[in-house]
């Protein structure tokens, strides 16, 4: 008994990691494991054998709340099954709780740290499992943290892509968002310490580098006064040895300008498809939202985009207040012009705190709800369509996960992962690897997922062909 008793205390301490909402999030977990580890705890998938339950939260939406609040009461609930189980939550949803109303309805949570806080992780649990009480975090501080090429890091979102996060914060201040007051100001990494991280990556293994930031067009303004040093990110990362390619997201239309198009056409490791969220295409709505660009000036960046050979995946909003059915129309016109490869849409949701929440001529919710589904349905036909159309054609497909007996899931190259739609590869020879982009014949086709057969001319991944 004794022998057993000392073994179990030169056991490690494991984690239990839980990652909500978006892949900036998932950045701070991977930061956060990577600090566990090197502070000498273990990592675990297993609720039952977890000594700890650490929770990444998102707060961007009433609906990401409840989501963090049902996965804090599974963990209380897993916390009263074992003696000395610990639950730290982390990230927006403390952020966000700036007068500390949530934190009071879950006392059993043993330590909350706001997103400034991932690295730091391996500290608080060191005092937690001494018998130490981390200091009470009554109200979030403000964020200035971000982390770099010397941050230690466990890329947790796959084992052929890496999430590589340029920037934290916004300073873009759109009147629905919450993102500012609980992210904080725009804050940028420098160019030369994310090109060294992506060097690490691509030295790893990963073959597909996802840049991302709340606006990653924004890259740098914190520093240059105003101009982006994303063109100049983009020429640095080209230069790296090694295949592999760039996929770009969030980058905020008011933030493109025409030396930025040059540089994606330049950039020959770039895939050639922007996500680039414009939330609306009516002048009055976007006024209104704050967001920094005029329609007319929106729609030439947009021609501008597909001049250059770049398709475009948006989110798109619907029921903002002051919508009429007239601003509603040239959004469903916008849909179906089909200037946009891949949309999600979702319906106004007015958050305490932001201007837009107090805006008069509120759409009713039933109304909001209607015309996002009204969008997401032209969308479906307009993807069912085109997939239909791509029968007997060969598309490149990155192959992402391995199906057994020759067949693996994967995507086109327009599709970002666990987001956009699904191509399922039979007749896949063995040896193929996670990340190899390989020559795929569509048989048939759905509204989000496509079906085909393996070519025998498969091809690693490199630059886009010039």
């Amino acid at each position: 008994m004794k022998k057993h008793a000392e073994e179990q205390r030169t056991q490690p301490c494991l984690v239990r990691l839980i990652s909500l909402g978006c892949p900036k999030n998932t950045v701070d977990t991977g930061v956060a494991a990577g600090a566990l580890l090197v502070a000498g705890f273990g990592l675990t998938a297993d609720d039952d054998e977890a000594d700890v339950m650490w929770i990444n939260t998102c707060a961007f939406l009433l609906s990401a709340r409840k989501e963090a609040m049902e996965e804090i009461r599974r963990a209380c609930t897993w916390k009263k099954r074992r003696a000395g189980r610990l639950v730290v939550v982390a990230g927006c949803l403390p952020q966000w709780d700036k007068d500390g109303a949530v934190r009071a309805k879950y006392p059993l949570v043993d330590a909350w740290e706001g997103i400034d806080d991932p690295a730091g992780i391996a500290a608080v649990l060191k005092r937690l499992t001494g018998n130490k009480p981390v200091p009470e975090q009554k109200k979030a501080r403000p964020c200035t943290w971000i982390y770099d090429e010397t941050t230690p890091r466990l890329t947790v979102e796959s084992e052929h892509f890496a999430y590589l996060k340029i920037a934290d914060g916004c300073c873009n201040c759109c009147t629905y968002c919450l993102i500012p007051s609980i992210r904080g100001a725009l804050r940028s990494r420098t160019v030369k310490s994310v090109v060294a991280e992506a060097a690490s990556l691509v030295s790893l293994g990963y073959r597909e580098l996802i840049l991302i930031a709340q606006d990653t067009g924004a890259f740098g303004r914190d520093r240059t006064g105003g101009k982006s040093e994303l063109p100049e990110l983009l020429a640095a990362l080209d230069k790296l040895p090694g295949e592999f390619r760039i996929r770009l997201m969030y980058v905020h239309p008011a933030s493109i300008d025409d030396a930025m198009i040059r540089a994606f056409k330049k950039c020959r490791r770039l895939i050639p498809h922007i996500e680039m969220p414009v939330q609306h295409v009516s002048g009055p709505v976007m006024a209104a939202m704050n967001r920094h660009i005029t329609a007319e000036r929106q729609s030439e960046v947009i021609r501008k985009l597909r001049e250059a050979g770049l398709t475009i995946r948006t989110t798109l909003m619907t029921g903002f207040p002051g919508e009429t059915e007239e601003d509603f129309r040239l959004l469903l016109d916008a849909v179906k012009s089909r200037v946009f490869s891949r949309i999600g849409v979702f319906a106004f949701s007015p958050e305490d705190g932001t201007p837009a929440a107090a805006m008069k001529g509120r759409v009713p919710a039933k109304t909001a709800a209607a015309r996002a589904a009204w969008i997401a349905a032209e969308q479906e036909k307009i993807s069912r369509e085109a997939n239909r159309a791509l029968a007997g054609q060969t598309v490149e497909v990155i192959l992402d996960e391995d199906a057994g007996r020759g067949r693996w899931r994967g995507r086109m190259l327009m599709d970002a992962p666990d987001i956009d739609q699904t191509v399922h590869v039979s007749q896949c020879p063995s040896g193929l690897t996670a990340g190899t982009v390989v020559p795929v014949t569509v048989t048939r086709a759905s509204a989000y997922d496509l079906y085909g057969t393996y070519e025998p001319e498969g091809r690693e991944p490199g630059g886009k062909d010039k």
